[in-house]
């Protein structure tokens, strides 16, 4: 790189070290933390005075009108600076000199651990041994670091959205070409070989196998079909993909499953207990062996599945997926052999608190695999009852992870605790307004997401934002009967507008593809626009119009309000469904409902 070279070369060689949208984020922080860190020591300095600082600001500003050679990207540059400088006047008579010098340390070890933090590689890295150079090139980096930053998020590979949406972590793939088949055929022959009893499932544990049948196994665990799987849903220069060969099992299913702990298998379920672990996947993968016609693996919340057959595989994650078997009319004319294989994926920065939930997981799996082996065929009183436990748990945990998820009820918890420590609203300012987020990173990111999950999550939080309302309202409650008659008003029209589209439209079944647009009729459409979102505004100034409630919380309404007003915009902005929900509609003679509410009248 030469030290004249032009300002778009220099970012495209900068935007691939800032690829990943955490790194990028704490850049957003920590380079204006700098920048303003040196512009105070600038205002502080006795030479200088406001004229001085001004021309400095502006002339920099200036020159970057000729060297950027974008408009939208100097305009950006420019908004952004003028609002550090005036961050920077306002603080910098309560910031010494060595404050503002450790103000920018601060910074410049923010930025490196940022890297160490992502795993990506600094910047600087990449020249700093070009001694002839450095120094120019040092300079340019420094003089450019803000539009640079700017120019990153604007093309960083991910988006923000990503961390809040309910991302499908379900993946699939087929093990197919001549050395797979090789590998599915000795595993067979060597399940039919030992000819297990049909009457009840069959173990065997990859660590106790040997020769010709581990060697298969392995390859299965390998291949390039299954890691290939992984590396499409997680980026390889991101997440590590480590195989947990101690939890790997070749399983044979039972031909009935009545009476023990077998039915679980046939009950909705998920396998692990450790869902709250962050960031971080347990996989359990199911490899289809032989021929299966007849048991479908279904996974509840993402509504997919099917029998998996013939080298057919689909991972899930361990902690978090409810799934479940089911039987087809169709029957099998042979064992049905699965492999089990097992993996943990974690971001490569974690190193050993990654692996961690894939040693939990292991012990967690070996113990449980003692209990459900004691319980397979109950004997005596005690085992009969431990085999009751094992079904009785399995359900408690699918209606936990299905209505509320333990990742939202233990982030709930954490932050209702951090709130009794830092400030009694803290909780209800975190939690309020959490749904709003997720309507509008869900609508901006719509792919490979987990319907059911994201409906689960966003109506979690909307139950707790909805209590804090009513909460406050009832402990601040004068009678006040026009704002209860808007919010029965309100509240009564958004539901009537729920029912008439049905919880999946309402929670954009149609835009992320799951189900069929719907054309309503049904009372209030027809009869008012938007009665989803004019029910709910009409709801939220129910609340904020008594006296009381309103002198105690100026500010929760209208913060409410103006998220939901957000996330109308984008609809009616970005409606990648408007041409043909207008065909459709014109067509069918009916007005076309979308999302939330949206009601346009055909013509």
């Amino acid at each position: 790189m030469g030290a004249n070279s032009s300002f778009q070369d220099l970012a495209v060689r900068f935007r691939a070290y800032h690829t990943n949208s955490l790194n990028v984020a704490l850049h957003m922080v920590t380079t204006p933390v700098g920048i303003i860190a040196a512009l105070v020591l600038m205002v502080n300095h006795p030479a200088v005075t406001p004229q001085h600082f001004q021309i400095a600001v502006g002339a920099y500003v200036a020159s970057l009108l000729v060297t950027l050679g974008d408009i939208k990207l100097w305009v950006a540059t420019s908004a952004m600076m003028a609002g550090l400088a005036a961050l920077a006047v306002h603080i910098a008579p309560a910031l010494a000199t060595y404050d503002a010098l450790k103000l920018m340390g601060f910074a410049y070890i923010g930025q490196e651990l940022a890297h160490i933090v992502t795993g990506e590689k600094t910047f600087q890295s990449t020249y700093q041994a070009a001694s002839p150079t450095f120094l120019a090139l040092l300079l340019e980096h420094t003089y450019f670091l803000l539009p640079l930053c700017i120019d990153a998020l604007v093309n960083m590979k991910a988006s923000f959205a990503e961390w809040i949406v309910a991302h499908n972590y379900v993946v699939r793939c087929k093990l197919e070409n001549s050395a797979d088949k090789a590998a599915r055929k000795t595993i067979y022959d060597f399940v039919t070989a030992e000819d297990p009893d049909r009457t009840c499932t069959a173990h065997w544990w990859y660590q106790k196998l040997e020769g010709k049948v581990k060697d298969a196994f392995s390859h299965c665990m390998s291949c390039d079909a299954m890691m290939g799987m992984f590396y499409d849903r997680f980026r390889p220069d991101l997440y590590n993909v480590d195989p947990i060969p101690s939890m790997n099992e070749i399983y044979v299913a039972s031909s009935h499953h009545n009476n023990n702990s077998d039915t679980v298998f046939y009950t909705q379920h998920c396998d692990g207990p450790w869902s709250v672990w962050p960031w971080c996947h347990v996989y359990r993968v199911m490899l289809a062996v032989n021929e299966n016609v007849q048991v479908e693996t279904l996974f509840t919340m993402e509504r997919g599945g099917g029998c998996l057959s013939d080298g057919d595989a689909v991972g899930f994650d361990y902690n978090r997926e409810i799934h479940v078997i089911a039987d087809l009319p169709t029957k099998n004319k042979d064992r049905r052999i699965t492999c089990k294989l097992h993996y943990v994926v974690y971001p490569k920065c974690f190193g050993p608190f990654g692996r961690l939930v894939g040693t939990l997981a292991t012990w967690y799996n070996t113990t449980a695999r003692n209990l459900f082996l004691a319980t397979i065929r109950p004997r005596g009183l005690f085992w009969r009852f431990m085999a009751f436990h094992v079904i009785f748990w399995t359900k408690r945990v699918r209606e936990l992870e299905m209505y509320a998820g333990l990742n939202n009820v233990a982030v709930a918890a954490a932050l209702f605790a951090v709130g009794q420590k830092i400030h009694p609203y803290f909780f209800m300012v975190a939690t309020s307004f959490t749904h709003y987020c997720m309507y509008i990173a869900t609508y901006h990111y719509r792919y490979k997401i987990n319907f059911g999950v994201f409906k689960r999550n966003v109506v979690f939080f909307k139950t707790i934002a909805l209590t804090h309302l009513c909460w406050n309202y009832l402990t601040n409650f004068t009678y006040d009967p026009v704002s209860i008659a808007m919010l029965v008003v309100g509240y009564g029209l958004s539901t009537a507008a729920t029912v008439a589209l049905g919880i999946d439209q309402t929670y954009f079944g149609v835009e992320l593809g799951v189900m069929k647009p719907n054309f309503v009729s049904q009372f209030p459409y027809g009869y008012v626009p938007h009665p989803m979102i004019i029910g709910s505004i009409v709801g939220l100034l129910g609340f904020h119009k008594m006296a009381t409630f309103r002198a105690a919380l100026p500010y929760l309404v209208p913060v409410h309000i103006c998220m939901y007003m957000i996330h109308m915009i984008q609809e009616q902005v970005f409606d990648i469904y408007k041409k043909d929900w207008h065909a459709g509609a014109k067509k069918a003679g009916v007005a076309p409902v979308k999302g939330r509410g949206k009601r346009v009248k055909a013509h």
